[in-house]
């Protein structure tokens, strides 16, 4: 079985363990995909565009008449999911098996995203959002590599504790990561995306709701229920794993 993973130069990618290909790709670019229909199984990281939706389904298309039987994907809980769902219903009639681990907000993408010279991006109007170790995502999602029970499944994917915008300037300031400001933005607004479409303005909608509902993502037991997993405190994560996002790799803004 040939199994290939993107993403190696991204933080995720850093706490992959197994012994796979790791290649990089273009999704725009279908150039790039040889390798990628050539494998049985790949992990595939979305990159954060405008015109995502349309290019991922353009690769589902390709990957029908391939050799590839399972696509994992990291979806999401947050606005990103109206794209993730257009696309898991999309692969579901393709015959592709997908395994999709939805995420919250909050992962250790609080420092490619959020945090940057003392500044912290607040796109959730300070409601809570369940942080994940990042450790727990990438040892489920290699759990789940070429098995059929994870086939066309989607896991929420969560920690068990909920940190608002202000619990996360608390948590970096103890753990010396000067906090100067918090600056209100929207998911659009930081990955540079433009409400020019149906799809763009829904998101802008979805993630208005954490104002106007106090709406937010809920704490999910799926990782423990199905992969035994348990994760670190986001206050733990920060000590031990420096190294790892102390560096702004080259894709973390695809997941």
């Amino acid at each position: 079985m040939k199994i290939t993973f993107t993403g190696r130069q991204s933080q995720i990618g850093e706490y992959i363990k197994g012994d796979y290909d790791f290649v990089s790709y273009d999704l725009a670019d279908p150039n790039t995909w040889t390798s990628l229909l050539e494998s049985d199984v790949v992990f595939l990281l979305l990159p954060k565009k405008q015109n995502t939706l349309e290019l991922a389904k353009q690769f589902i298309i390709k990957a029908m008449d391939s050799k590839i039987k399972q696509i994992i994907k990291i979806g999401s809980l947050g606005p990103w999911r109206l794209i993730h769902g257009q696309l898991d219903k999309f692969m579901s009639e393709s015959g592709v098996a997908y395994t999709s681990f939805d995420i919250a907000p909050l992962m250790n993408n609080i420092f490619t995203e959020q945090f940057n010279d003392g500044t912290l991006l607040d796109y959730r109007d300070n409601a809570p959002a369940p942080y994940l170790d990042p450790i727990v995502l990438a040892t489920a999602i290699e759990k789940s590599v070429g098995k059929e029970e994870h086939y066309f499944k989607n896991y929420k994917c969560t920690g068990d504790t909920q940190y608002t915008i202000t619990d996360i300037k608390d948590i970096l300031i103890k753990q010396g990561y000067p906090v100067t400001e918090i600056k209100d933005t929207s998911n659009n607004q930081i990955h540079k995306i433009e409400n020019t479409d149906p799809d763009s303005i829904m998101m802008d909608h979805i993630g208005n709701r954490y104002k106007t509902e106090g709406w937010f993502p809920l704490i999910s037991d799926d990782l423990k229920d199905t992969f035994d997993l348990n994760g670190r405190p986001l206050e733990q994560f920060i000590t031990e794993d420096r190294h790892i996002f102390s560096n702004r790799m080259e894709n973390d803004h695809c997941l």
